[in-house]
């Protein structure tokens, strides 16, 4: 909600350790949005996602990878 009243807006860039059955293990900055509150809100979440695993061959495997977030206000509540 502040950072909505603040009017910040960005791209946060993430290192994400996904692994073998898709949980995020960990997660670093790689590139700020230039708002440090949008930064832990993307870091906090990406925690929650489950993505589809790398693989080696047919079977899954733990690999770093690099996702963005954008934060965009609208009109809209």
């Amino acid at each position: 909600m502040i950072s909505k009243r603040l009017g910040e807006e960005g791209t946060v860039v993430m290192l994400l350790l996904v692994t073998e059955d898709g949980h995020v293990a960990d997660a670093k900055l790689d590139k700020s949005s230039g708002f440090p509150r949008l930064d832990e809100a993307a870091l906090r979440e990406s925690r929650r996602w489950r993505l589809i695993p790398a693989k080696q061959g047919d079977k899954p495997v733990a690999s770093w990878g690099r996702f963005a977030m954008t934060f965009r206000l609208t009109d809209e509540n």
